[in-house]
C-alpha cells in the first residue's frame, strides 16, 4: 500500500466526517440526534488514526506534528481536560459523559486526534479549500432541513417551535453551525474566481446567514454584531492607503451602527419584536439576564470554580456543583429550570469544571489562533482575506459561546478551523523542513493487517457495542410502554449488555419503569407479578449507579420511587423506609431543592411523621417565599392533622407574600379544605 494511497484514504475520511451533523435515527436510538453521530464520529476517526499510523511509518518526519503554538495549545487543552477528569467528583461520568451529551474525556480525545491528522494531511491552500467546499455542501443540507422547519415546525422532531432544530436537535446548535459556513463560504467566496462557484457559494452564504436568524440564538447575534464591524474596522486599516476603499468601509460601518440604533430605539414595536432571533436579542438587557434562571446558574458556576480553583468539578460534572449550591429561587422559573447540567456561558463553565487551569488554555487557543494569523499575515504567508476572516470568525466563536457551549458539532468544525490555521500559518522553512525522506517506501500486507484489526477491534468495542446497547436499552422502553407483562426478557437483556453507558440504560430503563408501575397500579384488574419481577431486577441494578455516581440524586430519587411503589405491591414497610432514606440522602447532595423536599415532606405524611413534613416545608417558605405550591403543601399537612387555624394562617401567609395561585393550584386548595382531618395533631415545635 502507496503513501499517496493513505493520504486518498485519510482525505476521503476527512470529508466524510462533514456529513455526520446530518445523521439522525429516531427510531433506532434514545437521543437519536446525539448517539449516531458521536458514534459515526468516532469511527471515523478510528479509521483515520490507523491510516495515520501507517503514514507515520510510511514518513514519520514529514507527517509528524509539527511544532507549532497551535498545536501546543490544543496539546494543553486536551491535558488539562485529561487532569480535570480524574481529579474531579466522578471520573467515570467526565470520561464517558451520558447519551445526552457524550462529551466527555474519550470522545475529546477523538476531536483532538482529528486535528491534529487534518493538519498533518490537508498541507497547502487547495486542499483547505477543497476541504471547505465539500463541507460547505455537507452543511447546506443541515440549513436547508432548518429551512424546511419555518413552513413546517413539527418536522423531524421539531415539536411545533418557532426556532430550528435541524438534524442537529436544539437551536443552539443550528445557530452556531449556522454561522460557521457563513463564515467559511465568505472566505471562499472572496477568492473564488469561477464563476458558477460563487454563485453556488453566494446561495450557500444566503442560506447559511439566515440560519443564523432561525435559529432565535442570542449568543449567534451578538456574534455577529461583533464581527461585522470588527471586519469593516479590519479592511479600512488594512486599505488605508485606498481613500474610496476607505470611504466605502466606513460608510458601511456607519450604516450598521444606524441599523442597529433604530432596531434598538424601537426594539418593544411588534414589527422589530418579530424579526427572528434579532427581536429576542435586542430586548435581552442586563436586568432581563439577572431574572433569569441563567443568572443562577452563571453565578452557582463562579461559587463552584472557587470550591475547587485549579482543575475543578471534572469536565461534565456542572450537575453536581448546580446542585451542590442549588438556589431555591431556580423554581420561580418552573421545574425545568431547577436542572442545569451547563452554566450556559463556556467561560463560568469550564472555570467551575476544569477550573484555573482549563479556563486559562481553553482562552489561550483562540489567543493564539489570532496572533498565529496576525503573525502570518505580517510575514505574508497568508492573505487579507484569510487573516481577517479566520480571525473575526475564531473571535466571534467565542463571543457566541458566553451565553452557549460547545457541542458535538461545534468542537468538529472549531477543531477542522484550528487545524487549517495552525497548517497555513506555518512558515514555509518549517513546512519544508522534512521533505519526503521516505516518500517511495511501501506498506506490507503484514502492517497493514495488524493496523485494521486493531482498528476493527476498537470500533467494535468502543462504538458498536455501545450502539447496540443504546438500541437494545430503547427496544426494552419501547416494550414496557406497548407490552409491559412481556418486557422483561427486554429489560434484562438490555440492562446486561455490556457498555460504557450502562448506568445511563439502568437509569433511562428504570424511570420508564416507575412510570409504568404507576399507570398499571391504577388498574386494578391488571396483573402485577411481573411488574414485581422488573421492578426487583431494576431496584437491583440502579444501586450500582448509586456506587458508580454517588452524587447523582437522579438515582436516589428515582430509588425512592421505586421503593414506595415495592412497599405498596408487597405490603412491605421496610421499602418506605429504604425510600425515606434515598430522599434525605439526595437532599443532603442538593439542599434547599424543593422537588425533594415536597417528595419527603409527603412521604413522611404517609409515615406519621407530620411534624418534619411541616417543617420541611416551612423551611421551603423561608428559603423562597414565591413559590406557591410550598403553601398548599404545607396547608395540606396542618389540614391532615386538624389544624384548621394553621391552614389560614398559612394561606394568608401566601396573600401577604403575593403568593398567586393558579386556578388548578385554587381547586387543589378548596379539596384540602373539605378533607376531614385525623385525630392526630402536629407537635409543638
Amino acid at each position: 500500500m502507496s503513501k499517496d494511497k493513505v493520504i486518498l484514504a485519510i482525505k476521503i475520511l476527512i470529508y466524510a466526517s462533514f456529513f455526520v451533523p446530518l445523521l439522525v435515527l429516531p427510531s433506532s436510538f434514545i437521543f437519536p440526534f446525539i448517539v449516531p453521530k458521536i458514534l459515526t464520529f468516532r469511527s471515523i476517526v478510528l479509521l483515520m488514526t490507523g491510516l495515520y499510523a501507517l503514514l507515520l511509518i510510511v514518513d514519520f518526519e514529514e507527517y509528524k506534528p509539527k511544532f507549532t503554538p497551535i498545536n501546543i495549545a490544543v496539546f494543553l487543552f486536551w491535558l488539562s481536560f485529561c487532569i480535570s477528569t480524574f481529579t474531579g467528583v466522578d471520573p467515570y461520568h467526565s470520561f464517558w459523559d451520558n447519551h445526552e451529551r457524550m462529551l466527555g474525556f474519550f470522545t475529546i480525545t477523538h476531536y483532538v486526534i482529528y486535528f491534529y491528522v487534518c493538519g498533518a494531511v490537508l498541507k497547502t491552500w487547495s486542499d483547505w479549500r477543497l476541504a471547505l467546499k465539500i463541507f460547505l455542501i455537507a452543511g447546506t443540507g443541515v440549513m436547508f432541513v432548518g429551512f424546511l422547519q419555518v413552513g413546517n415546525p413539527q418536522l423531524l422532531l421539531n415539536q411545533g417551535s418557532d426556532r430550528v432544530a435541524s438534524t442537529l436537535g436544539n437551536p443552539i446548535y443550528v445557530g452556531g453551525y449556522a454561522l460557521f459556513l457563513s463564515a467559511m463560504a465568505a472566505l471562499l467566496l472572496a477568492k473564488e474566481k469561477t464563476l458558477h462557484w460563487r454563485w453556488i457559494l453566494g446561495a450557500i452564504l444566503a442560506l447559511s446567514f439566515f440560519g443564523i436568524f432561525f435559529s432565535g440564538t442570542r449568543g449567534d447575534m451578538l456574534a455577529l454584531a461583533v464581527a461585522i464591524p470588527l471586519i469593516i474596522f479590519l479592511l479600512a486599516i488594512a486599505l488605508r492607503g485606498y481613500p474610496k476603499a476607505k470611504i466605502y468601509l466606513w460608510s458601511s460601518l456607519a450604516v450598521f451602527v444606524l441599523i442597529f440604533s433604530i432596531l434598538y430605539f424601537n426594539r418593544q414595536t411588534d414589527f422589530v419584536k418579530s424579526i427572528p432571533a434579532v427581536g429576542r436579542a435586542i430586548n435581552t438587557s442586563y436586568s432581563t439576564i439577572k431574572a433569569s434562571p441563567r443568572w443562577i446558574a452563571w453565578q452557582i458556576a463562579l461559587q463552584s470554580w472557587k470550591d475547587k480553583p485549579i482543575f475543578g468539578w471534572g469536565p461534565n460534572n456542572y450537575f453536581y456543583a448546580f446542585n451542590s449550591h442549588y438556589n431555591p429561587r431556580s423554581l420561580d422559573f418552573g421545574y425545568g429550570e431547577t436542572w442545569f447540567d451547563n452554566a450556559h456561558n463556556i467561560v463560568l463553565n469550564t472555570m467551575a469544571v476544569q477550573g484555573t487551569f482549563g479556563i486559562l488554555v481553553y482562552l489561550l487557543l483562540f489567543a493564539i489562533a489570532v496572533m498565529s494569523l496576525t503573525i502570518a499575515y505580517r510575514k505574508k504567508h497568508v492573505d487579507l482575506t484569510i487573516f481577517i476572516v479566520l480571525s473575526v470568525y475564531v473571535i466571534s466563536h467565542l463571543v457566541e459561546n458566553i451565553t452557549v457551549f460547545e457541542n458535538l458539532t461545534s468542537y468538529l468544525y472549531f477543531m477542522f478551523v484550528l487545524a487549517m490555521i495552525s497548517r497555513l500559518t506555518l512558515l514555509p522553512e518549517k513546512d519544508e523542513k522534512n521533505q519526503n525522506v521516505q516518500a517511495n517506501k511501501n506498506l506490507s500486507l503484514g502492517v497493514v493487517s495488524v493496523v485494521g484489526v486493531t482498528v476493527f477491534i476498537l470500533i467494535f468495542i468502543f462504538n458498536i457495542q455501545p450502539a447496540r446497547a443504546n438500541m437494545k436499552s430503547l427496544d426494552a422502553i419501547k416494550m414496557l410502554n406497548s407490552n409491559p407483562p412481556m418486557a422483561l426478557s427486554s429489560v434484562e437483556d438490555a440492562i446486561n449488555f455490556k457498555s460504557p453507558h450502562i448506568d445511563d440504560i439502568r437509569s433511562d430503563i428504570s424511570r420508564s419503569v416507575v412510570q409504568i408501575a404507576y399507570s398499571l397500579m391504577q388498574n386494578q384488574q391488571t396483573k402485577i407479578d411481573f411488574l414485581k419481577k422488573i421492578l426487583d431486577v431494576c431496584y437491583s441494578e440502579l444501586h450500582k449507579n448509586t456506587d458508580l455516581h454517588p452524587l447523582d440524586i437522579r438515582n436516589q430519587m428515582t430509588l425512592s420511587q421505586m421503593a414506595q411503589v415495592m412497599a405498596q405491591l408487597n405490603n412491605d414497610p421496610i421499602k418506605i423506609a429504604e425510600a425515606e432514606n434515598y430522599l434525605k440522602d439526595a437532599l443532603d447532595k442538593s439542599p434547599k431543592r424543593q422537588q425533594l423536599v415536597y417528595s419527603l415532606a409527603m412521604l413522611q405524611m404517609q409515615m406519621g411523621k407530620t411534624n418534619e413534613a411541616a417543617i420541611l416545608l416551612e423551611n421551603t417558605i423561608k428559603d423562597n417565599s414565591k413559590i406557591a405550591e410550598s403553601y398548599w403543601r404545607l396547608a395540606y399537612v396542618y389540614k391532615i392533622v386538624g389544624d384548621d387555624k394553621k391552614v389560614l394562617e398559612i394561606l394568608q401567609l401566601a396573600e401577604k407574600n403575593g403568593v398567586v395561585f393558579t386556578e388548578n393550584e385554587n381547586n387543589i386548595i378548596a379539596q384540602i379544605m373539605a378533607i376531614t382531618p385525623a385525630t392526630t395533631t402536629v407537635k409543638k415545635k
